[in-house]
């Protein structure tokens, strides 16, 4: 388990200026968000806005439509636009120097979306109130699963907010979606990404086949030239944080790519992020802020 580290000035500093780019940004593509665009355009004017501002993307950013509720960032050459009846979520990552800011948000496209996304809303801000010193996470977790209930919808179970440290995107704790017996309580100066899921479903998700998200986990074990190469290039440019596939397909054919990422993977040198699906098909809403833990409560870095 990661330790995440009392803040000092300069560590608090820099999480309020990530925080503060990212919901920026956050907001800014909330408005590029509608019908005919594509999610390629989106994830990459994100990411681009990103870099723009003088910070990195902390994961590549996820665009995920109507019951696919994580983890899908377009793949290169993804023409999918937005359609009437979609409901879209944005999860935008940055990073300055390795302090991350972590925020989503869910846009609709019609009425029915409209109630997802409002509920989702509150559902988000009933939690924020619920972050304190000394809370156990399993009581957060009631907050978000009772909110979502009244609304008329279900927590999804199996995903969850966690604590975030220096070059760590999920550090150790995480934070349930639903009421659950748990000894992890939060501290002063804990950073944590609060990230309800709702949805009109069964309330869960699986794994899909298609994966366009990776994480480094190894040199050791790979072999093949190509490999080694790009495996040792993923290292110095991302370190442990997640790539996209698209990042990697700038420096070579789709064919070679895809024969190394398979290679990499069957080796276990880098971690799969699959594409998570709601078991029923149920339409998801997400929304997500970055906070740090106080002694009266909690600071939303991403507002």
């Amino acid at each position: 388990m990661v330790v995440i580290s009392v803040l000092n000035d300069e560590k608090l500093k820099t999480y309020r200026k990530v925080g503060k780019l990212t919901g920026e940004i956050r907001d800014t593509i909330q408005e590029k968000v509608k019908l005919g665009e594509t999610l390629l355009n989106i994830a990459e004017t994100t990411e681009e806005l990103i870099r723009d501002k003088g910070a990195e993307p902390a994961f590549p950013c996820n665009v995920s439509v109507n019951e696919f509720a994580a983890h899908y960032s377009p793949p290169e050459g993804d023409e999918t636009e937005i359609k009437e009846g979609d409901l879209v979520k944005v999860d935008i990552g940055a990073h300055i120097d390795g302090y991350i800011a972590d925020t989503a948000i869910s846009i609709a496209t019609d009425e029915k979306g409209e109630k997802l996304v409002n509920a989702v809303n509150q559902v988000l801000e009933k939690a924020i109130q619920a972050v304190k010193p000394g809370v156990n996470v399993g009581e957060i977790g009631a907050v978000i699963e009772n909110t979502a209930n009244e609304a008329g919808f279900k927590p999804i179970e199996n995903l969850t907010g966690h604590s975030l440290a220096r070059w760590s995107l999920h550090s150790g704790i995480t934070i349930p979606n639903v009421e659950k017996d748990t000894e992890d309580e939060l501290k002063e100066d804990d950073v944590i990404a609060l990230e309800p899921f709702i949805t009109d479903g069964a309330g869960e998700v699986e794994d899909q086949p298609e994966v366009y998200i990776f994480r480094y986990l190894s040199s050791e074990p790979v072999s093949g030239r190509m490999a080694r190469q790009t495996i040792r290039r993923i290292s110095k440019k991302y370190g442990k944080l997640p790539f996209a596939e698209r990042w990697l397909a700038r420096d070579m054919s789709k064919i070679r790519l895809q024969m190394t990422l398979r290679e990499l993977l069957t080796s276990g040198a880098i971690h799969p992020y699959y594409v998570l699906k709601e078991i029923e098909d149920g339409m998801v809403a997400q929304a997500e802020h970055t906070l740090i833990v106080t002694k009266d409560g909690c600071e939303v870095t991403t507002q």
